[in-house]
């Protein structure tokens, strides 16, 4: 059982000059107990609109004894080069899902 915490998450187009573009993704799940495993991976098939990018957070719950002690778990998901001109990123756990908005670095 993951939580999405919301304010956490955020997602920019990094440009610096000499390297290809980067879409970087970072926020915070938090779940019931240590141990746990959660990571972000793109969603196959995507959406119809190419324009915002969905991710799923894939959570695995411990093998064997947790402490039962609410944990937060950081994720980051980077595309480089972006498959397309994403203007938002939708996060999704099974239960909610968020959308956040791509801003640019330079």
């Amino acid at each position: 059982m993951t939580v999405l915490l919301r304010n956490t998450f955020r997602a920019w187009i990094d440009c610096v000059p000499g390297a290809p573009p980067k879409l970087i993704m970072i926020g915070d799940v938090r779940v019931p107990a240590n141990g746990w495993q959660a990571r972000l991976t793109r969603r196959s098939p995507q959406g119809i609109n190419p324009k915002i990018l969905i991710l799923d957070v894939n959570a695995q719950e411990p093998s064997g004894e947790a402490r039962q002690e609410i944990t937060t778990i950081p994720l980051r998901y980077e595309e480089s080069p972006p498959q397309d001109e994403y203007g938002q990123v939708m996060i999704a756990n099974g239960k909610g899902e968020i959308v956040v908005h791509v801003g640019r670095t330079h």
